[in-house]
C-alpha cells in the first residue's frame, strides 16, 4: 500500500478561494502549489490560523495555531479536467449594480451564514490556445495576473468530497494537539500527531461546511 501523508500549512487569507469550500467538494485550485503539485488521491490537507488571517470582512488576531479546515484528496485532476467538470466553480458573470461593476453570487449555495459565495469561485483557469501558458484567467478579485505563473506551477487540482470546513470565523482549538504548527509540514500517516488530528475531528465533528459537533 502506498505511504499517505497530512499536509499542515498556515493560513493567512480565508475568503472562500483557496481552498473553496462549495458546491458540496472542497477544492485547491491556486495557491500551495507544491502541495498540489505532489499530494496524491488518499492525502490529508490541513489549513490552521496564522496570527493573523484576512477574512471575508475583516482580520482576526485571535485565532492563531486553530484549525481552519482538514480535508481528504479524493481526485487529482489537471486544470484542464477541473475547468469542464467543475464549471460552478467558475467565477459568475459580471453585472452592475449601482453604477459600479460587480460579481453575482454563484447559484443559491449559502456559504457561511450572513454572507454569500459571490467573489470565491476558483476554477478561474480556461484552456486557451495561444494564451501565455496555455490558460486565460478570468478576470475575479482574489488573484491577478501576476499570480497566473504560480497558480499554474502547481499543475493540479486537488478535489475533496470528504472535508471539514470551520472557516476562520469559527476555526476550532484540537485538544491534545502536541506540536507547534509550522509554516507547512509534511507528516506521514503513521506520526501520531497526524493521526491525532485527524481522529478527533472525524470522531467529534460532522463533515461539510461548518460542520456541527456530534
Amino acid at each position: 500500500m502506498a505511504k499517505e501523508f497530512l499536509y499542515c500549512y498556515k493560513m493567512t487569507h480565508d475568503t472562500g478561494f483557496a481552498p473553496n469550500p462549495y458546491h458540496d467538494v472542497l477544492t485547491l485550485a491556486t495557491c500551495k502549489p507544491i502541495i498540489r503539485k505532489c499530494a496524491k488521491k488518499g492525502y490529508w490537507i490541513s489549513g490552521w490560523a496564522s496570527n493573523v488571517v484576512q477574512g471575508k470582512d475583516k482580520k482576526y488576531t485571535d485565532k492563531a495555531q486553530k484549525l481552519i479546515y482538514l480535508a481528504e484528496v479524493s481526485d487529482v485532476l489537471s486544470f484542464e479536467e477541473y475547468w469542464n467538470k467543475y464549471p460552478q466553480k467558475q467565477q459568475p458573470k459580471k453585472s452592475v449594480e449601482n453604477g459600479k461593476e460587480c460579481f453575482k453570487t454563484c447559484g443559491n449555495n449559502v456559504a457561511i451564514k450572513n454572507s454569500d459565495i459571490s467573489f470565491c469561485g476558483d476554477n478561474i483557469y480556461e484552456p486557451k490556445k495561444g494564451e501565455s501558458l496555455g490558460f486565460k484567467q478570468h478576470k475575479n478579485p482574489h488573484h491577478g495576473p501576476d499570480c497566473k505563473e504560480h497558480d499554474l506551477s502547481g499543475q493540479n487540482v486537488l478535489v475533496c468530497k470528504k472535508f471539514y470546513y470551520f472557516g476562520i470565523e469559527n476555526a476550532i482549538d484540537i485538544e491534545n494537539k502536541d506540536f507547534t504548527i509550522p509554516r507547512w509540514k509534511k507528516f506521514s500517516m503513521e506520526d501520531k500527531e497526524a493521526k491525532a488530528v485527524i481522529d478527533y475531528i472525524s470522531k467529534n465533528y460532522s463533515k461539510g461546511l461548518n460542520p456541527n459537533k456530534k
